[in-house]
């Protein structure tokens, strides 16, 4: 075993060899430097870490809140890349109550094998803040408290990863007086987040299942005492009560052949094991008129803004929807936003029937076309690839717009790129926006989950901290090959 004094005396070596003094360096002077403009994340792991021995004044311990407090901790190893060249790094994070400290690797790496030495038990790695990112030089600094983590990786015999250990830390204020502390946590393995490559074995993400906790929300009938609201024309009408139409037959805008009530309803099946639809509190109601409060709902649950909106409570400022009204926050939160506008004398016809160029108008402008309008949905919504161009030209004229359509429209959506992008609505709500579990929609068969051996690059933005970006492509890999 390694002593605990010999640790400070490889370090100096360590500094030797690369030729960086054991003093601040500046960005100028550094002998190794970190120009990478993109960084591709090997390996990623999140766990929480329990106090075995924690000494009372020890920084780790301060860090945690107290001896009896647990340590957060994100773990990566990246390599950032110039060009088709990259230097491969290992960044730890640490965080508790009393704060968070971050540190790259002093490149000092043990491993322990069994006593035929074929089985590998352990890899330590040593950390320490005394190695710094100035701009995006590697400097050596001494000129503050030096503080060192080392963290510990167990194995089974087939190279499984089965947990990992914060011990062996240590400060010192300069390297004549070293103050060694023999603290110890462990992780506890039903915290462990993890995802890439460790230890020549790939991580295999856990399948996320599907909860009714927060179910969607019912879209209720209309409110029956809403007061009549005058038209710019001078009649008047009770947007309270829907327009009634009789049922056009089972016809759907993105298909040339008319559609059948069963494809409709298996659309609105995958909608529903999605999240993003119920239907009402009699069925899904394909053949009904889509409503405006129904349009908002939808907009936000594919926004991803459903909860924000549930969460914000703004109450309504129109004479037609109550504070009781099952969409009224959503509203509320709509118009904030700017999404949809009243229909004029202080009203928003919540119950009044939406035109298919109104919802078409409505996703093209959640799919990244601001400047979208209804005269334009025909000819926007055949260019971006929403509708085939059977389905564009008879929206011009359909109507009623009826639930069903909406379905049709919406699974079309979800599939349909961003502007600008080759990501689709739908990875926008897995990857980005985290409404929708990635296992949840690869099942519906709309989603391809990112498979684990295809590399996950980030792309520093210019000007920012080289550490914020190593912290930041770690979260993304864990974000989007979450368990």
């Amino acid at each position: 075993m390694v002593k605990k004094s010999c640790y400070l005396t490889l370090a100096l070596l360590l500094a030797v060899t690369l030729l960086i003094p054991f003093n601040r360096a500046s960005a100028e002077e550094g002998q190794l430097k970190y120009d990478f403009d993109r960084i591709e994340v090997v390996y990623a792991a999140e766990f929480t870490a329990y106090p075995q021995n924690a000494p009372a004044d020890h920084w780790l311990t301060a860090l945690g809140g107290g001896p009896d407090k647990p340590i957060q901790t994100l773990y990566g190893i990246v390599h950032l890349y110039t060009g088709d060249q990259f230097i491969e790094e290992q960044f730890i994070s640490v965080t508790g109550e009393g704060g968070s400290e971050r540190f790259l690797s002093n490149s000092m790496r043990n491993e322990y094998y069994d006593a035929s030495y074929t089985t590998k038990k352990q890899t330590t790695i040593e950390f320490w803040s005394g190695k710094k990112l100035d701009g995006n030089a590697v400097v050596k600094d001494l000129t503050q408290t030096v503080k060192g983590i080392t963290l510990v990786q167990s194995f089974d015999p087939d190279g499984t990863l089965t947990g990992y250990q914060l011990r062996n830390s240590f400060t010192f204020d300069d390297p004549s007086s070293q103050n060694y502390y023999d603290s110890l946590y462990t992780s506890n393995p039903a915290s462990l987040v993890h995802t890439g490559e460790l230890n020549g074995v790939e991580i295999e993400p856990t399948p996320e299942t599907s909860t009714d906790e927060n179910p969607v929300a019912e879209e209720k009938g209309p409110d029956a005492t809403i007061p009549e609201v005058t038209k710019p024309d001078g009649t008047t009408e009770q947007p309270g009560q829907p327009q009634s139409y009789k049922p056009r037959g089972k016809v759907s805008i993105l298909s040339a052949a008319a559609s059948t009530n069963q494809s409709n309803t298996i659309k609105a099946d995958t909608l529903k094991q999605l999240g993003l639809f119920t239907g009402t509190n009699t069925g899904y109601q394909l053949d009904d008129s889509f409503t405006r409060a129904q349009g908002v709902a939808m907009l936000l649950r594919l926004s991803g803004e459903a909860d924000d909106a549930a969460a914000a409570q703004l109450k309504p400022n129109f004479t037609d929807v109550k504070s009781t009204n099952w969409a009224a926050n959503a509203i509320a939160y709509a118009v904030s936003k700017g999404y949809v506008k009243g229909i004029g004398n202080g009203a928003f016809a919540p119950d009044r029937a939406m035109s298919g160029k109104e919802f078409l108008t409505l996703i093209n402008r959640l799919l990244g076309y601001p400047d979208a309008t209804p005269s334009a949905a025909e000819e926007l919504s055949r260019n971006n690839g929403l509708l085939t161009a059977d389905a564009a030209a008879r929206l011009a004229s359909v109507m009623p717009f009826l639930r069903g359509d909406m379905v049709e429209v919406v699974y079309a959506a979800l599939q349909t790129n961003l502007s600008g992008s080759a990501k689709t609505l739908i990875g926008s709500l897995v990857e980005d926006k985290e409404t929708i579990s990635a296992d949840v929609a690869v099942a519906s068969g709309l989603y391809t989950k990112i498979k684990s051996n295809e590399p996950l690059y980030y792309i520093p933005k210019p000007g920012s901290d080289p550490m914020d970006s190593i912290e930041q492509a770690i979260r993304q890999m864990l974000r989007q090959r979450k368990h």
